[in-house]
């Protein structure tokens, strides 16, 4: 694994702009390092041999129990707002969940 630098500090200054961070110049060097760090690895991880290696879909090699999907007809609307606890016309009243900050 080579520790060749990679990126360099101007390279992080210049993302650190674009997403509009501002980095004192500590952690400026440790952003650095870290990429660096970052690169390296994904550099040895791409040394390894992975041929015949099927991909990992799931890591607890369950599946998922997934119906078909099928058309149901719905509730009607009468049924639906005749059994609420309260409603008003077509619509369902329901408690105030979250308050505004004037409330």
């Amino acid at each position: 694994m080579s520790k060749k630098k990679k990126v360099s500090e101007k390279e992080v200054e210049k993302i650190a702009s674009l997403s509009r961070l501002s980095l004192s110049k500590e952690e400026l060097v440790s952003h650095t390092e870290d990429m660096n760090n970052i690169l390296d690895y994904m550099d040895l991880l791409n040394e390894i041999d992975t041929e015949g290696v099927d991909e990992l879909v799931n890591v607890h090699d369950m599946n998922s129990p997934l119906r078909e999907d099928q058309f149901e007809k719905s509730l009607d609307r009468d049924s639906v707002i005749k059994n609420s606890p309260e409603s008003t016309n077509d619509y369902i009243e329901v408690p105030i969940v979250l308050k505004k900050e004037s409330q």
